[in-house]
């Protein structure tokens, strides 16, 4: 194995691969010593951008074949004093960023020259479609951010138009993001190479590595940048990837990209996922505890999170049982009410039946009376008749 690792690696997005849709991510990466270089471009997937995948590739061939002519021509004219003061590195590098924006916008019409534009491809373009055919903003078909790295012995310079993501580890193992944000890109909005000030608005980070040397430089599309939740979790992946691919070799590396991108679009963005990188193997080994520590934090995080996920279920669960217990409650104690109202309902009516029951003996009684009155008054009557016709037969 050299002394450094260098990868690319690129899958399509969980979503594209369900809607039947390309890659719209490039990378590449190259390496002769003493410079290495890796380079990501994430073309748009705006319908307006139907050639995104074809900007992104182009963008890739550019930045490389720039840097190494950047690198090549610091050498040869020992311009290494120029990068060291601030306002020429400045102008220099700036010259840099224009030549590769200027070349990839001559890539892009040499493309439309060698392809000319379909009419079905016209109609994806819906609302500019009638701009385009007019000849107009021709560059935003291929639109595509940039993300790339130029590692030599004595310095580092990383350039970056749009978003993604850039990581670095120190030696300390220290992880940070050393590009400075872009206001302009805001959720999925970015800024391009397509745009008018791309050259003006292209971020670089120069690194000197006689006074801060990395042991890990790795850049990512926002497909890898959107699937973690914060910047905890980003760190612990790609301090756990340099953990994870120090003592691979190229063939088993690609292996781990291959099974590890698709998982990360799927589980996360749904995106085209893409990733590079350059590292020391050997100093990442002096810096292990130091990154296991951001893993070891993250999944810290991630339990804190499942702990507090289950104190939030369970009170929702104790508020649930709360507000039923409170129903049930106040059904028994409405029903408590109303059995004793009913107890005192059932003590009325016994006193109305005792009552009933007392007159219904008075009335047996009084009937048992009349009856016994009615019977003598009977027997009085038959004995009366009895007398008279006994004097009717005397007097005959």
């Amino acid at each position: 194995m050299n002394k450094n690792t260098l990868f690319a690696h690129t899958t399509t997005g969980y979503k594209h691969i369900q809607m039947d849709l390309a890659n719209e991510d490039s990378i590449d990466l190259w390496q002769n010593d003493p410079y290495q270089i890796i380079a990501i471009a994430d073309g748009h997937g705006a319908r307006e951008c139907f050639r995104s995948e074809v900007g992104s590739s182009l963008a890739v061939d550019v930045a490389i074949q720039n840097l190494k002519l950047f690198a090549q021509t610091v050498d040869k004219y020992d311009l290494d004093h120029v990068l060291q003061n601030e306002e020429d590195r400045e102008a220099l590098i700036r010259s840099l960023i224009q030549d590769i924006v200027d070349n990839w916008n001559q890539y892009v019409y040499a493309d439309i020259q060698a392809f000319p534009i379909r009419e079905e491809e016209y109609q994806r373009a819906q609302t500019l479609s009638s701009i385009y055919q007019k000849g107009m903003y021709l560059t935003n078909i291929y639109g595509t951010t940039l993300l790339s790295a130029l590692i030599t012995e004595n310095y580092i310079l990383i350039l970056q138009q749009g978003d993604g993501v850039c990581i670095c580890v120190d030696q300390n193992g220290f992880l940070y993001q050393p590009m400075p944000d872009d206001a302009l890109c805001i959720r999925n909005i970015t800024t391009s190479l397509c745009d008018k000030d791309a050259s003006r608005r292209m971020r670089y980070v120069w690194i000197d590595r006689r006074q801060a040397d990395p042991v890990a430089i790795m850049i990512a599309s926002d497909g890898i940048d959107k699937s973690f939740q914060d910047l905890i979790h980003l760190q612990a992946f790609f301090g756990e990837l340099c953990l994870e691919i120090k003592d691979l070799d190229q063939e088993k590396i690609q292996s781990y990209f291959a099974h590890l991108l698709p998982e990360i679009s799927k589980r996360g963005s749904k995106d085209d996922t893409s990733l590079a990188g350059w590292i020391d193997p050997s100093k990442i080994e002096a810096v292990k505890k130091e990154l296991e520590h951001y893993v070891q934090v993250a999944h810290n995080m991630d339990r804190l999170k499942s702990a507090e996920n289950r104190l939030h279920h369970e009170k929702n669960a104790k508020k649930h049982f709360d507000m039923e217990k409170g129903k049930l409650e106040s059904r028994v104690q409405k029903i408590e009410k109303e059995i004793e109202a009913l107890q005192e309902e059932k003590i009325e009516l016994r006193k109305n039946l005792d009552a009933l029951e007392m007159l219904h003996s008075k009335q047996v009684n009084a009937c048992k009376d009349a009856q016994h009155s009615l019977d003598e008054a009977n027997g009085r009557f038959v004995r009366s008749l009895m007398s008279l016709e006994e004097q009717k037969k005397e007097e005959q």
